[in-house]
């Protein structure tokens, strides 16, 4: 029975991954970690929520009370909609982007002698950068390769990198919170979406299930390979695990 870590979830995708953990019988323990209460969360024995201010620092009382999660699923996030166009603010996209899920990673590391960090990136994000490339490819690029570079540092560290595409939550509506406009457009268009380019939407249920397995996942990268294996899986260099997951392969996994 495990212990997963959750953030984000107030969000579409933390909101279906946190679902998806209360209603699994494999999972006995889910801990959240959150500005402020969760709805979700109300009357749920097995889920703690955490309110946590600072996502750059894990102080020693937080880290006891987690130990011995396996995996973290990192859905927190803001759109690039959120943050106006100046240098000072698009530091902040970089900060919450890119500075949180690393400092977590590190600090999570020690929770239990293996654990998955499950990063939620998005379809379209490079790790090979342009004079053109957006703020959002770049940014979550970035963090990607940092987020992998950790493994040296901690050899129980296993880093998954997800990039679903265009997150439908129409069929599980359970964000908390009004979304950011270009989000709202994009939602108004999901039946279209649908129709036309089936392989570039990731269902929020099905998308939070491939989430949670890969969080709970204990095998070798060398059994990932082989019992995960195929169109939109990469198994990253290196002696330890590290796993990128295209929304191609999410879909698969998810059976869609």
């Amino acid at each position: 029975m495990a212990h997963l870590v959750l953030t984000g979830c107030t969000g579409t995708t933390g909101a279906a991954v946190l679902a998806r953990c209360i209603g699994s019988p494999t999972i006995a323990k889910v801990s959240v970690l959150s500005r402020r209460p969760i709805k979700q969360a109300e009357g749920k024995e097995k889920v703690k929520v955490y309110i946590h201010e600072d996502f750059n620092s894990y102080p020693d009382s937080l880290l006891s009370s987690l130990k011995g999660a396996i995996g973290c699923v990192w859905a927190l996030g803001i759109s690039t909609s959120q943050v106006k166009a100046t240098l000072l603010l698009y530091s902040e996209y970089n900060v919450i982007t890119l500075d949180y899920p690393l400092a977590a990673a590190k600090a999570f590391a020690s929770l239990s002698p293996s654990f998955n960090f499950v990063y939620v990136s998005g379809e379209g994000v490079t790790r090979s950068p342009g004079r053109f490339t957006p703020l959002f490819s770049r940014v979550k690029g970035e963090a990607e390769t940092s987020l992998l570079a950790l493994r040296s540092e901690h050899p129980g560290l296993s880093i998954w990198n997800a990039r679903p595409a265009f997150i439908d939550e129409s069929q599980h509506p359970l964000k908390e919170g009004p979304s950011p406009w270009p989000k709202r457009l994009a939602d108004r268009a999901s039946p279209v979406w649908r129709a036309v380019w089936p392989n570039g939407v990731s269902p929020t249920g099905p998308l939070a299930g491939v989430l949670v397995r890969c969080a709970q996942e204990t095998e070798s990268k060398e059994d990932i390979k082989g019992d995960m294996g195929g169109s939109g899986l990469v198994i990253e260099e290196g002696e330890t695990t590290g796993v990128l997951l295209t929304n191609v392969g999410i879909r698969r996994l998810a059976g869609l």
